[in-house]
């Protein structure tokens, strides 16, 4: 009996080493297998091991960090294809974006039934095509990034999270199909009121108008500038000619927004990244036109207030600077 008691603590030991391996053995693949979803600020995080998606809501965007993917992007109509694999991380426009998952499977000869692998394929394919019709231009790039080898499980809860991508997505095409239904809506509109300002070519310009007619053509064309641009100013400032023609105007908005009309050019958008300077009687305000880019960032100058007294244009610079400053996001400095 001596040698039965150390063997049987032996067994219970081993047996207790066993299972306390097979525990984690289990757990560790479990843990493999996790997903969350959790909510940060302005959106949602999906994270699984291998890879995370991020909605950003204010942007209307995602944001794909991958340890392994396939990342492609082209340039339209016939630009190269730019290819990455590996470690990847995407920011993908939501508007145009089309998310798929798939089971991966193999065949058993060509007339065999295909079996499972236990994997899954999520592709995201982005084409900015719907962003850049709502702007009256021809889509410019598509990109797509295959995630291969995600783990079934992983997959299925994926597909959960990306069902409420897509109710998202949706939500924010037909924000801009709205917008773009209302700016054909405002141009018709500006198309309309063109047409009651123009001049009669049978008009003799030798009539003189009185100051009343004038002032009514040029607040006629202020209320054509606002219907296309989609807002209106509480702070207006024009110069017309002698037969009622603007010269130079502004209209500001104080939620950031204005409309510049100088040298026979018109701007409606916002003041973010704008600068203003004073040159000598008048106003420069530098704005971002439509054609704005990080890598052009050249700014528009409309020259204002000409003729003006300097503290007019000494209070509208100081307006202006307040505003644009408030419109610039804000840099928090380590303390």
């Amino acid at each position: 009996m001596t040698g039965f008691f150390p063997l049987l603590w032996w067994s219970l030991g081993g047996a207790s080493v066993l299972g306390a391996a097979v525990y984690l053995f289990l757990e560790y693949q479990a843990y493999l297998l996790r997903t969350s979803v959790t909510s940060v600020p302005g959106g949602l995080l999906f994270k699984a091991q291998g890879f995370s998606v991020e909605s950003r809501h204010s942007a209307k965007e995602l944001k794909v960090i991958a340890r392994n993917g396939a990342y492609a992007r082209q340039a339209l109509p016939d630009g190269d294809e730019e290819q990455q694999s590996g470690a990847i991380t995407v920011t993908l426009a939501a508007v145009g974006l089309e998310i798929e998952v798939s089971r991966i499977s193999v065949k058993d000869g060509e007339d065999g039934e295909a079996a499972s692998t236990g994997f899954s394929r999520i592709v995201f394919s982005a084409s900015d095509e719907k962003m850049r019709k709502t702007q009256g231009k021809q889509a410019s790039e598509r990109s797509q990034l295959k995630l291969d080898r995600v783990p079934d499980a992983i997959a299925t809860d994926f597909q959960q999270f990306a069902n409420g991508l897509r109710a998202w997505i949706d939500k924010v095409e037909q924000q801009i199909e709205a917008q773009l239904v209302a700016q054909r809506q405002r141009e018709q509109a500006a198309a309309a009121a063109a047409l009651v300002l123009e001049v009669d070519p049978r008009e003799d310009t030798s009539i003189p108008l009185n100051e009343a007619e004038r002032e009514a053509r040029a607040g006629a064309q202020i209320e054509k500038w606002r219907a296309a641009a989609g807002f209106k100013g509480t702070s207006t400032e024009l110069s017309f000619d002698a037969r009622g023609n603007i010269v130079w105007a502004i209209d500001l908005n104080p939620a950031g927004r204005v409309i510049l009309h100088a040298n026979k050019r018109t701007f409606y958008g916002s003041l973010i990244g704008a600068s203003v300077v004073g040159i000598g009687t008048e106003l420069e305000i530098s704005v971002r036109d439509d054609y704005w880019a990080e890598e052009d960032p050249r700014l528009v100058a409309f020259r204002v207030l000409g003729g003006t007294a300097p503290e007019n244009r000494r209070a509208w610079k100081e307006r202006l600077d307040i505003l644009i400053q408030s419109l610039s996001p804000t840099v928090h400095q380590p303390r």
